[in-house]
């Protein structure tokens, strides 16, 4: 059996699923006073440029300073569990955007969980290394 006759006995809906695991949570281990765990999901490749083109600035600069913003961003977008738009929550931790909450609920902890919705995304240094392997 070819590659596109192992395709066709796909069910179609496999290919836009998205990956999800849990980690733990420190930051929110402190909060809720016991183990934390948080459910991430991987992001599509056009989100993750759109939020990669946050950390250049309008001369194609690399701008430092704006990374702990794109980590935020990324656990937005890739924190399922808690859901960080939820407007309850956002409303009980004084957030005005989800944003804001990722940036309560998780502070500098938001840069290791991005690097896990990176990795999950399959767009980390280590998917970069595999295809160089390949």
């Amino acid at each position: 059996m070819n590659l596109i006759e192992k395709l066709l006995c796909v069910d179609k809906e496999k290919a836009t699923e998205k990956a999800t695991k849990k980690i733990r949570s420190k930051k929110l281990a402190k909060l809720v006073g016991e183990d934390a765990e948080i459910t991430i999901r991987e992001l599509s490749g056009k989100r993750y440029n759109a939020l990669q083109a946050m950390l250049f600035d309008k001369k194609g600069n690399r701008d430092v300073n704006a990374t702990y913003d794109f980590n935020l961003m990324c656990c937005v977008h890739g924190v399922v569990d808690p859901c960080l738009t939820d407007k309850n929550l956002m409303d009980h931790f004084g957030a005005s955007t989800p944003k804001d909450l990722a940036a309560i609920l998780f502070g500098m902890e938001s840069g290791i969980i991005a690097t896990e919705i990176i990795k999950l995304s399959g767009l980390g240094e280590d998917a970069e290394e595999e295809v160089k392997n390949s």
